[in-house]
C-alpha cells in the first residue's frame, strides 16, 4: 500500500506556502488539471509553476481534510483571497513510490473562483473570464 508520507508533506508545504518545499513529492510526469485554464498543466515544472502563481495570487490555503481509498485521496482545502473564501477540493493520485502524479481541482464558488481566474489565468498565459448574470 501507497503510503501518504509525500502527500502529507506536499499539504504541509502549501499550507505554509513553501512552494519549494512541494517540488520533492510532486512526480516527473504529473498532470494537474485546474478551473483557472481549460487545458492540463503536464509536468513538474508547470505544475510547480502554477503552484507558485497560485499562491502568490491568494491569501491562505488551508489544508483541512484528507480522504483516501487506495492510491486515490481528496484533499479538502479552504482558500482565501480578498473578500473571497473558495472551498477546494484535489483528487490526487499517488504513484508507486508514492509521489504525486496527477491532481483535478475543484472550486466553489463560482463567483470567488472567478475572482481568482481573473487574477491567476493571465500569470498563467490564460484569459481572464467574467461572470455573467442572465436574466
Amino acid at each position: 500500500m501507497v503510503t501518504t508520507e509525500h502527500l502529507d508533506a506536499y499539504l504541509k508545504a502549501m499550507g505554509s506556502r513553501h512552494v519549494e518545499g512541494t517540488r520533492g513529492h510532486i512526480a516527473d510526469n504529473v498532470t494537474l488539471r485546474s478551473p483557472i485554464v481549460p487545458a492540463p498543466f503536464e509536468g513538474k515544472e508547470q505544475v510547480v509553476r502554477v503552484l507558485t502563481q497560485l499562491l502568490d495570487t491568494v491569501d491562505a490555503f488551508e489544508p483541512e481534510l484528507l480522504l483516501r481509498d487506495g492510491s486515490d485521496f481528496v484533499a479538502v482545502f479552504t482558500i482565501r483571497f480578498g473578500d473571497h473564501t473558495i472551498d477546494g477540493m484535489d483528487h490526487i493520485h499517488l504513484n508507486d513510490a508514492g509521489l504525486i502524479d496527477s491532481m483535478t481541482v475543484a472550486w466553489r464558488p463560482l463567483a470567488s473562483v472567478v475572482a481568482v481566474q481573473q487574477k491567476l489565468a493571465p500569470k498563467l498565459g490564460g484569459k481572464p473570464m467574467k461572470l455573467v448574470t442572465l436574466e
